[in-house]
């Protein structure tokens, strides 16, 4: 059995890659079905705050379900990100943790 299959590769190097896409580490793979990616399975790609998950933000260093959670109540109380910086009016996120994650996430016009 050729374990090289294109089903076994995404079943077993997926998870790999997406981490090491999160990660900024460069990471293609030919044929992904973009049918069934998420917004962050590419490398090199923002999380766009209107359009992120709870799940997408938790892989965010110093963001944890909770924060992440709560970054979405605040999206759906007060409507659209209009800037990254917008974050700091959330809860637990203030100047130190926004310069952490800024470069990791864009705001979608």
């Amino acid at each position: 059995m050729n374990i090289f299959t294109k089903s076994a590769t995404l079943k077993y190097f997926a998870p790999l890659l997406f981490i090491a896409s999160l990660a900024g580490l460069p990471v293609t793979m030919a044929y992904a079905d973009a049918a069934t990616s998420t917004q962050s399975d590419y490398a090199g790609e923002r999380l766009d705050l209107n359009l992120v998950t709870a799940e997408e933000l938790a892989t965010l260093p110093g963001i944890g379900i909770k924060k992440a959670e709560s970054i979405i109540q605040y999206r759906e109380e007060k409507g659209r990100f209009l800037e990254v910086e917008q974050l700091t009016e959330v809860k637990g996120i203030g100047p130190k943790l926004l310069a952490k994650i800024q470069n990791k996430l864009q705001v979608s016009q």
